[in-house]
């Protein structure tokens, strides 16, 4: 089993964040939605966040990994319509252009990890926000019932957002190549923290 390394940056996580969190399409989904947090579900210009990729710990091996979110849907057959994720493309305003496409993956399984929705598109199509933001990501309705995984595959494309407090242990990540679920863990001072990927699922 892997124990995530936490690099700490020199700067401050939030302040790269700046203003961006606020303006970010999450905003825009429909009202009437139910939307299902896993983290710790502090406002997220309150968490205590950095960014994280699986190249940082599975190097040639990332292409294979991603980082899981356990969910129950709330009511029989209730429907996943939209997938929320807060990353970043490495863009920011003082680069000439945006990074080269590259692939991102998010999978749905079920509660046995069976495949029950996969799609892939470049990083560019939705993360295009000058700092991480909390992206929408819109899926045709899929009904669900009981426990599910949303499963986000960075490919060392892009970073996302990790709360390193209040671990819910319902974060994981996960080898596609084996199967095998391993619970969301950083190395932070030599201690093992739980932490959570900030991915939200949407529907009604």
């Amino acid at each position: 089993m892997r124990k995530m390394i936490l690099l700490i940056s020199a700067f401050c996580f939030l302040n790269l964040l700046g203003m961006t969190l606020a303006q970010s399409n999450a905003a825009s989904a429909n009202q009437t939605m139910t939307v299902l947090k896993q983290d710790s579900g502090t406002n997220i210009s309150k968490m205590n966040l950095t960014l994280y990729s699986v190249g940082q710990d599975w190097g040639i091996d990332a292409f294979s990994v991603g980082e899981a979110v356990k969910f129950t849907a709330p009511t029989p057959d209730w429907k996943l319509k939209q997938i929320r994720v807060l990353g970043w493309n490495y863009f920011n305003e003082t680069t000439l252009s945006v990074p080269s496409p590259s692939n991102f993956l998010i999978e749905v399984r079920d509660e046995k990890l069976d495949l029950l929705y996969r799609l892939a598109d470049t990083q560019n199509a939705y993360f295009t926000l000058a700092a991480p933001g909390l992206i929408s990501i819109d899926i045709p309705a899929l009904p669900l019932t009981g426990d599910f995984y949303i499963i986000f595959y960075d490919r060392s494309t892009m970073k996302i957002g990790v709360e390193l407090e209040n671990g819910t242990g319902n974060s994981y990540q996960f080898n596609s190549m084996n199967g095998e679920l391993i619970p969301a863990d950083f190395n932070i001072d030599n201690q093992t923290v739980k932490v959570n990927w900030v991915i939200r699922a949407v529907g009604e």
